[in-house]
């Protein structure tokens, strides 16, 4: 056998191998897709975390307005047109108030991880699909077990 002939029949076997792992990365990539509920992350929102951004977020635009009110006041010695009460040194009462608040928000951090496992993947991030809940149904007909925990014990399918 020459060695051109045995050159162009590797080639061939490493062009037939290669376009036999494509086939499989399509097949397999039809059996899986990006979990619906995380988005393929694998985690999802803490939820008190969730709440404690949105109130956080509150009284920060709540400062905001009231910084922006006292940056409106009448100037020093300027006669009030419409509150004859306002103080006219300082920061106003509500500023301070605000301020106050966001930093006892601040230190009233929840103490669990901002995100969870998410409980539809169980943290994998992907799902099975119609076609991957059938053959996982048909290797379990034919005695083959999904392992779902470390040693391939316990938890739910």
């Amino acid at each position: 056998m020459d060695s051109d002939s045995w050159n162009q029949r590797r080639a061939a076997g490493v062009g037939e191998r290669a376009g036999g792992a494509a086939q499989w990365a399509r097949l397999l990539d039809g059996l899986e897709t990006d979990c619906g509920t995380c988005g393929g992350t694998g985690t999802t929102p803490n939820e008190r975390w969730v709440e404690w951004h949105r109130r956080a977020g509150e009284l920060v635009a709540v400062a905001q307005a009231a910084r922006r009110a006292h940056e409106l006041r009448p100037a020093h010695g300027a006669v009030p047109v419409t509150v004859p009460d306002l103080p006219l040194a300082g920061e106003p009462a509500i500023v301070t108030a605000v301020e106050r608040a966001i930093d006892d928000h601040m230190r009233a951090r929840p103490a669990e991880p901002e995100e969870d496992t998410c409980p539809a993947c169980r943290g994998l991030g992907r799902e099975l699909t119609a076609a991957g809940r059938e053959l996982a149904d048909l290797l379990a007909r034919h005695g083959f077990v999904r392992r779902t925990g470390p040693g391939g014990a316990g938890g739910p399918d």
